[in-house]
């Protein structure tokens, strides 16, 4: 199924109709904050789909038609922004986008800026999470990601960073506002020197380029000091606060005390 992107509202109105049909699934979001390391103060925002019950999300992905995954990943990011709304979410939104590839790049582009504007959120709040920089093959492609995500105002992040094969060359090309390494690097990194080196090279490369790291998965005040001192400025995850379900999220200060 293929949509034709405009900011016409009954244009909107026919794609959500789309993809609650396509998907044949009710699921709703909880959100979690990324906060700046030397504040607590939060930033933004992940939306993080759940079922209705808070089922977990790979239950919820595990239920969607392969043929509708893209469909499925569209009405997240418009269902996610609808509900930021309805619940005050203040700073960046930040959206993940596991099915966008270089043939969908321009309608997915046009949706989400019409559906943005409908609900008066400036596409400069959003930031587009990229799960896999490996699904575009080469580095035009990443670059005409790059234009176009700009051109359109969204902020873009690669997620999952040292996750898997996507290297350093690709995130040169890409050069996203934001990079945020997997939580795989981030668990007892202040005990890990092979784990300190590979993030040590990684902000370094980050830095020339001018790209800020968010480091996912904290779990641990030992973490956060390390974080820190290699002078990563933003971090996300249980240390600061839960995803919390349907709700505004709030850092437990008493955590990271």
């Amino acid at each position: 199924m293929s949509h034709t992107p405009s900011t016409n509202d009954s244009d909107l109105d026919q794609l959500l109709m789309d993809c609650a049909e396509a998907i044949d699934s009710s699921f709703s979001f909880a959100f979690q904050p990324v906060v700046d390391l030397d504040t607590m103060r939060i930033v933004g925002n992940e939306a993080l789909v759940r079922g209705l019950s808070q089922e977990s999300a790979e239950s919820v992905i595990a239920a969607i038609r392969p043929e509708n995954q893209y469909l499925f990943d569209q009405a997240c990011r418009i269902r996610a922004l609808e509900l930021a709304i309805k619940l005050n979410i203040t700073g960046l939104i930040h959206l993940n986008c596991s099915h966008i590839t270089p043939e969908n790049i321009d309608t997915t582009l046009a949706t989400m800026k019409a559906w943005a504007q409908r609900c008066g959120i400036e596409p400069k709040r959003v930031v587009l999470e990229l799960n896999d920089l490996n699904a575009f093959n080469c580095p035009r492609q990443l670059n005409d990601v790059r234009k176009k995500t700009r051109a359109a105002g969204f902020k873009l992040l690669a997620d999952r960073y040292g996750a898997s094969e996507a290297g350093l060359k690709r995130l040169a090309v890409l050069k996203p506002d934001f990079v945020k390494l997997d939580r795989s690097l981030i668990c007892d990194i202040d005990r890990s020197v092979r784990r300190q080196a590979i993030v040590q090279g990684i902000v370094a490369t980050c830095r020339m380029l001018g790209v800020e790291i968010i480091a996912s998965g904290v779990e641990r005040p030992e973490e956060t000091d390390w974080l820190q001192n290699a002078g990563i400025k933003f971090g996300q995850g249980f240390l600061y606060a839960r995803p919390a379900f349907e709700a505004a999220p709030a850092v437990e200060q008493a955590r990271v005390a």
